[in-house]
């Protein structure tokens, strides 16, 4: 038989992508594939990090309200800079941007091993190191979530941002079990360490990445952008709903993890190890609720998802806040974060498909601001409610206004159910 020569690259290409199962489609593109590889590594070390840094502010200082102020420290820089930082991930390449910024954190990460390591750190020091981690987040933010658009088909984004999630949580169940090991095994240093060590990875792989090149170079300032993507979004009722509910969440919703060392240590007297695992348990619910909506998720409507996790979110909250026992805390915790992951896994995907490409990094930026430039707020009434009131009725007042705000921005807002 006469050699009929090497098989074309497209044709290859396309027998290679029927091998990917439809809840992994996303990964038959190279680069997306490689992305998300790096980003599991670096996020489960960034979890162990967050772990470690709440049990040693707490062992610190014994204060519930430093834990929100450590909290703060490391959102405000989110809130201020997020929206320019939008800005600047439509300006200039998405890429260089997110090298830089992982490049940063890694430094950063290291530095805070070394103060822990030599026994030098103070509380200070966490809140500064804190704060610095918030102005690299405030770039790294919209600009890596805006950048999946570069690295798939339209047509995957929902799978795309589905694995994002997963690989998210996987670091979050894996981080803060490692951690709440290494805490009682070796001590603190070693998982600001290994956090240091696990954005390499990325960054390597960052560098076999083929960039896109950015937009064209827009004339106007900086508010003039900005004020573009916001009137964007005020035209639009669905994606303005969904950015009011997430800052509603960021406000009294996320900073219940403020809190878990509280819970871990006064509530339940349970130690590191058991500290861990209530940081893991609403882990194992997100990623649960990622993985499915990985797998079956395009059966169903994204907006139904989202009014599902909206009210399921608050309503864990709530249970745990009435939890008599540990294991039942971790039970009801797992609900905190399937609630948590539908809402905003799907809320993310309808935000990112929603806008015109020139505007994505803006709205990516706007959600940056509500989601994480809340944070700060959230952390600090959470943290004064709970030295008042104790971490019990923080966390269900919280939890309560929550569910409110989800009632009233479903029927202000009837057609995001049907929302893909």
């Amino acid at each position: 038989m006469a050699d009929e020569g090497p098989v074309p690259p497209d044709i290859a290409e396309q027998a290679r992508q029927t091998r990917w199962p439809m809840a992994l489609r996303s990964l038959r593109h190279r680069d997306y594939r490689r992305f998300w590889i790096g980003l599991v590594i670096s996020v489960t070390g960034t979890w162990m990090q967050n772990a470690a840094q709440g049990w040693l502010v707490y062992q610190l200082t014994k204060s519930p309200l430093y834990l929100g102020l450590v909290g703060a420290c490391g959102a405000l820089p989110i809130l201020l800079l997020s929206l320019p930082a939008g800005v600047v991930a439509d300006r200039f390449s998405k890429h260089r941007i997110v090298f830089i910024t992982q490049s940063l954190a890694a430094i950063q990460a290291g530095v805070l091993a070394l103060l822990v390591y030599t026994g030098t750190v103070r509380v200070w020091h966490v809140m500064t190191l804190a704060a610095l981690l918030g102005v690299i987040n405030a770039f790294d933010m919209p600009t890596r979530q805006s950048m999946v658009m570069d690295l798939v088909e339209r047509e995957d984004i929902f799978n795309a941002v589905a694995l994002n999630s997963s690989a998210f949580n996987s670091g979050r169940v894996i981080g803060p079990s490692v951690a709440g090991v290494l805490l009682a095994a070796a001590g603190m240093a070693g998982c600001f360490l290994i956090n240091a060590l696990s954005f390499l990875p990325l960054i390597v792989i960052l560098t076999t990445i083929t960039p896109r090149p950015p937009h064209p170079r827009m004339s106007g300032s900086m508010f003039d952008h900005i004020g573009g993507g916001v009137k964007w979004v005020r035209s639009q009722p669905v994606a303005m709903a969904l950015l009011v509910l997430t800052g509603f969440s960021s406000l009294f919703a996320m900073p219940y993890a403020t809190l878990m060392p509280l819970f871990a240590e006064e509530v339940f007297h349970t130690g590191p190890r058991g500290y861990g695992f209530l940081m893991s348990a609403p882990a194992f619910g997100a990623l649960l609720a990622a993985m499915t909506m990985t797998a079956i998720g395009h059966r169903f409507r994204i907006g139904a998802i989202t009014v599902l996790g909206s009210f399921v979110f608050p309503i864990g909250l709530m249970l745990l806040a009435s939890a008599s026992s540990y294991s039942i805390a971790v039970a009801f915790l797992f609900l905190v974060g399937l609630g948590m992951m539908s809402f905003n896994t799907t809320s993310n995907t309808i935000l990112q498909k929603s806008p015109p490409d020139e505007l994505r990094g803006r709205v990516m930026g706007l959600r940056a601001f509500v989601f994480a430039g809340m944070a700060p707020l959230g952390n600090l009434q959470i943290g004064a409610a709970a030295q008042w009131l104790g971490p019990r009725w923080a966390v269900a007042i919280n939890g309560a206004i929550c569910l409110v705000a989800a009632a009233v921005s479903w029927w202000r807002a009837p057609g995001l159910r049907d929302a893909e």
